[in-house]
């Protein structure tokens, strides 16, 4: 658990957790604003950090229906799962699975009967969310990317906050604009966002290297912290949160 990926993962929920009167935040959402961005592995990595480092008892949800992934990510079942609970086919504690980690639980995205659109019951969601936070110490919900799918607006009304994935070098910049749009009326629940790929297309981010990390091919993420609470436009400068 000693790289460059943990230390911002760490950074990250050091971040989250110390924020004041925000301290009782225990439930996120994580989305972006397209696919392919790296948000089910930041939540992932989150999760058990957070399980591992900071012994956090941490349940993670699959709530992408349409492009499920975190059951391959954490080695789980992928049904039954979120989609049972809301169509009232499953109970909670029949989809909550352990996983290769201590303090670590998943609940995969399952399988739609029907619809996909119909598959999601925001009353049922509420109440899953609502029961599940006095269980866990963190709950993080993958969500589907927000500007495609209408779903992750209306989970977000019933998390603490909100985290933003979004790839540097990568994510059109409007793309990220239209996320912003969408994601105005939850301004306020906007925790951050979190910068993927920065090491490939920001030539001033710090290297890790200078500490020992060894060269990898693969992506880093950095955190962008609140910034008036909407998405910003792919910079890598952490900015101030507001206390």
């Amino acid at each position: 658990m000693d790289s460059a990926y943990v230390t911002e993962a760490r950074r990250l929920l050091q971040t989250l957790m110390r924020r004041g009167d925000r301290a009782d935040r225990k439930t996120y959402l994580i989305t972006s604003a397209s696919r392919g961005e790296g948000k089910s592995t930041a939540c992932a990595l989150m999760a058990v950090v957070a399980a591992r480092i900071f012994k956090k008892r941490v349940l993670v949800i699959d709530g992408d229906f349409r492009r499920p992934t975190l059951h391959r990510v954490l080695d789980t079942p992928h049904r039954p799962g979120l989609c049972e609970v809301l169509q009232r086919r499953a109970t909670v504690d029949e989809v909550i699975r352990t996983t290769v980690h201590p303090n670590l639980f998943v609940i995969p995205s399952g399988s739609t009967h029907g619809s996909v659109v119909e598959a999601y019951n925001d009353e049922e969601f509420h109440k899953l969310i609502q029961q599940l936070r006095m269980d866990f110490d963190l709950v993080f919900v993958d969500s589907a990317p927000v500007v495609p799918v209408v779903e992750p607006l209306l989970m977000a009304e019933h998390v603490d906050a909100i985290l933003v994935v979004t790839m540097a070098g990568r994510t059109p910049l409007s793309i990220v604009r239209r996320m912003r749009q969408v994601l105005l009326p939850l301004q306020s629940r906007i925790a951050g966002v979190i910068l993927n790929n920065a090491t490939q297309s920001l030539p001033y981010y710090y290297n890790y290297q200078y500490y020992g990390y060894e060269p990898t091919t693969h992506r880093r993420i950095r955190v962008r912290r609140d910034g008036g609470g909407t998405p910003g436009h792919g910079r890598a400068e952490p900015e101030h949160p507001h206390t």
